[in-house]
């Protein structure tokens, strides 16, 4: 998985393409203090700006290499040769799988999230990868150590002639985004829920119009989103005696119905 903390666009594991480019009504959720940490906005609120096609390219390598160096559970700062001048380095980092429900859960034992073994009986645990934060993302890097870090792997691409470098980073142990995929029969629910160490934002098409709405289940404000060829649900769990939320986020292609999906999160509430 490849994202950037804060700041997601079509998210492959917090959203899928479909949900995620949703014209939306109401565009965000917050916790028990009244903080976002969650939201939507369109190109235009963001100030998104598309990188360009040499820039796609070499963020592209960068994953590549990642995939070939990278172990499970670490992440690392890579810097790709390039004819750009920027000297852009980037973060990556490979999550954990798994197919046994009962590894993950004790690997996420003292996290306080909730992982269940099959939704409403019928869909069972499939598959879940677990992708822990990098402590950029914590702490990110001040332009200072980001151009010194540069200069450095520039010059270790140089002195080994590879086409990259790579310096290893350490992992979080409290932020992290979990994607379970649940089956019944060939039909997938997946579930991801993330913890983050700063507001996520989505950004969205405004001309998307599909349908949303905010529901009230058990006492917990959630969003229901219809996008044509499936569904979605999330909200936001306070974690007890600290200001960290984890955000759970529901989602599965048709039939299921909308009161199967609110079914389906109120499991996670009891």
């Amino acid at each position: 998985m490849k994202y950037k903390v804060g700041l997601l666009v079509a998210a492959g594991m917090v959203l899928t393409v479909s949900s995620a480019f949703a014209a939306v009504n109401y565009h965000s959720l917050k916790n028990k203090q009244g903080n976002v940490v969650y939201e939507k906005k369109t190109l235009e609120e963001s100030g998104y700006t598309r990188p360009s096609k040499d820039e796609q390219i070499r963020s592209l390598k960068s994953g590549g290499y990642a995939d070939e160096v990278l172990q499970e559970g670490t992440a690392g700062l890579f810097y790709v040769v390039s004819d750009i001048p920027d000297m852009k380095i980037y973060t990556e980092s490979k999550g954990i799988s798994f197919t046994d429900v009962s590894k993950l859960r004790d690997k996420m034992k003292d996290q306080s999230v909730k992982i269940l073994d099959s939704l409403e009986g019928k869909y069972k645990f499939e598959s879940a990868r677990v992708d822990f934060e990098p402590m950029t993302y914590v702490n990110p890097l001040s332009p200072e150590e980001e151009a010194a870090i540069a200069k450095k792997l520039k010059r270790q691409a140089e002195e080994s002639k590879k086409e990259f470098a790579m310096m290893p980073v350490e992992l979080s142990k409290d932020y992290w985004r979990i994607l379970s995929i649940y089956n019944n029969q060939g039909k997938d629910i997946r579930v991801t829920m993330s913890k983050t160490s700063s507001k996520e934002t989505v950004i969205v098409h405004k001309e998307w119009d599909l349908k949303e709405e905010k529901l009230m289940v058990k006492g917990v404000e959630m969003i229901f989103t219809d996008f044509g060829t499936g569904k979605n649900i999330q909200w936001v769990y306070d974690v007890p005696n600290t200001n960290q939320t984890i955000r759970y986020h529901i989602e599965t292609s048709n039939p299921v119905t909308k009161e199967e999906l609110v079914k389906i999160a109120e499991s996670y509430l009891d």
